[in-house]
């Protein structure tokens, strides 16, 4: 498989991760919470759950532009990237003020951990067959 391929590959797989768990929100957000060792929320508090799914949703179908190119894919990587580190920062910021439960530092992990991958990938070039 050659670079190009790969990185589309990869791209489209953390996309499917996105969507799927956004779809899973949106149908099914207690169990989505669930899944993720956190307490459930009030009734009226799952609209707020799944209007957040409908946003992760849309930002997993965005890796699908990836597939249209190299200029595609270093601004799908750059703007989800930025989303990545936002919400990475926001999650920190709210389980080290107890706002929210420990168990949303792996969304935060997560999260940050794919925008390094994809600010390291477009710092080096790697859609245009620099670094390695």
């Amino acid at each position: 498989m050659n670079r190009l391929k790969l990185l589309q590959f990869g791209s489209v797989a953390v996309g499917a991760m996105d969507a799927v768990t956004g779809l899973l929100l949106i149908l099914v957000p207690g169990l989505v919470l669930r899944l993720l060792g956190i307490a459930p929320v009030a009734e009226e508090s799952l609209v707020f759950l799944r209007w957040i799914g409908v946003f992760v949703m849309s930002v997993g179908l965005s890796y699908g532009l990836c597939l249209r190119g190299r200029a595609a894919a270093e601004t799908v990587w750059a703007f989800t990237g930025t989303v990545r580190i936002l919400v990475c920062v926001f999650l920190v910021g709210q389980v080290v003020t107890h706002h929210l439960e420990p168990a949303w530092l792996l969304v935060a992990i997560s999260d940050g951990t794919v925008a390094i991958v994809q600010f390291i990938g477009l710092r080096a070039a790697w859609w245009k067959g620099g670094g390695t």
